[in-house]
């Protein structure tokens, strides 16, 4: 048995239209400046609050709560509209097929959207059939803490020698370790190769393709 675990945002979907729009409609709402492109993204798989406080350290408690309000209601919007939406990148689906098709192996996402977030897009794509667990930013603490990752595992029954965690940050690949998960990055989500590499990549997949070989090369353990 084995759990392949992936992120969301970055590695399954690419929502970084949303996510920039949306933050730059908040920050320019409550009045402070607005952050780069380059920064939102980079604090992309971070929980929400604790990327708005990076982007604006100077805020108080107050203008971060409005912020994310903002935020929240932006994102939700946004994501809604076609052109400015979460699509899932290409070959991703078929990849969640594949896998999820086999007998001996259970998929799971472990993501910092929320659970009405997470549950738009497996519900939107039809793929929520193929996932053993799902875990959001509402069920623990954040990346790059394990304890998400962990709790996966713990409801696959599954050990740390059996799970493979796949995604576009260094927050999940510090993730992984912590948990002393196989780590796979991916480079098409929203940090450089070079980044998960710093972080513990045990492996990088740039494509698509690259990442099914990579898992049909790791068995999976009885």
């Amino acid at each position: 048995m084995r759990l392949i675990v992936f992120d969301c945002d970055g590695t399954l979907v690419d929502s970084q239209q949303a996510i920039v729009s949306a933050t730059s409609e908040a920050f320019e709402e409550v009045g402070i400046a607005v952050p780069s492109r380059e920064d939102i993204l980079s604090a992309v798989g971070l929980p929400i609050e604790v990327a708005m406080r990076r982007h604006a350290p100077e805020a108080d408690d107050t203008q971060i709560d409005e912020i994310l309000t903002l935020y929240r209601a932006a994102h939700i919007r946004l994501s809604q509209q076609s052109d400015r939406g979460q699509v899932l990148f290409d070959g991703m689906k078929e990849i969640i097929e594949m896998f999820g098709a086999e007998p001996n192996t259970r998929l799971g996402i472990v993501t910092m959207k929320s659970a009405r977030g997470l549950n738009r897009v497996v519900d939107a794509y039809g793929i929520r059939k193929y996932f053993a667990t799902l875990k959001s930013a509402d069920d623990g603490p954040g990346k790059p803490a394990p304890d998400l990752l962990l709790d996966a595992m713990a409801e696959c029954n599954v050990t740390a020698a059996q799970t493979v965690m796949i995604g576009d940050t260094s927050f999940d690949m510090i993730m992984a370790k912590a948990a002393n998960a196989y780590a796979i990055g991916v480079g098409w989500g929203y940090q450089s190769v070079e980044e998960v590499v710093e972080a513990g990549a045990d492996a990088v997949a740039e494509q698509p393709e690259k990442l099914v070989e990579l898992l049909k090369d790791l068995p999976a353990h009885g």
